[in-house]
């Protein structure tokens, strides 16, 4: 990454954390729908991206989210676990030439159907890890099930609203 992408990602990080801790986490929704926003980051990063870089990335950020929400480590090891998942996927299941590229995956750079399945399968996995964490007790497993399906759902359609807002293309037509 150049020097532009740090910054683009810093100043991306300190918008979309701010949301998260601001806004996000103090919204009063329902008691299912919990949605964790900045996982827009952890996906949204460079694929040939060092892996230290990107655990150390991922704890960042999910401490910093945890600090705020008082669930001591249980963001930073979420972030953490869906970078490794993430990186596993991308040694394993993605050709080599789009690996060596260095793209950041969005519905500019991918197929959209390909992007939507990223984006939801990793959310859903983070939202599992995280709320399976959290409540640590198979008492009312149903509602813990509910609360995952309802926040990813509401995750997932916020990163998509942020993807369409901020990420589009301009076009020159001369």
């Amino acid at each position: 990454m150049i020097t532009r992408d740090w910054i683009r990602l810093v100043a991306s990080s300190i918008v979309v954390l701010a949301v998260q801790i601001l806004i996000i986490n103090n919204l009063n929704l329902n008691q299912y729908m919990f949605p964790q926003l900045y996982i827009i980051l952890l996906l949204s990063l460079p694929i040939n991206l060092k892996h230290y870089v990107g655990y150390l990335i991922a704890f960042i950020m999910g401490f910093v989210v945890d600090s705020f929400s008082y669930t001591p480590g249980l963001q930073s090891f979420t972030a953490v676990f869906v970078m490794f998942l993430r990186y596993s996927y991308f040694n394993n299941l993605v050709d080599k030439e789009w690996l060596s590229s260095g793209i950041r995956p969005s519905f500019s750079n991918a197929d959209s159907g390909w992007y939507l399945a990223y984006v939801s399968i990793f959310t859903f996995v983070f939202h599992f890890v995280l709320l399976i964490l959290e409540n640590f007790s198979f008492v009312n497993f149903g509602g813990t099930m509910l609360k995952i399906l309802y926040s990813s759902s509401l995750a997932i359609l916020l990163i998509l609203l942020f993807q369409f807002t901020f990420n589009r293309e301009t076009v020159n037509d001369e």
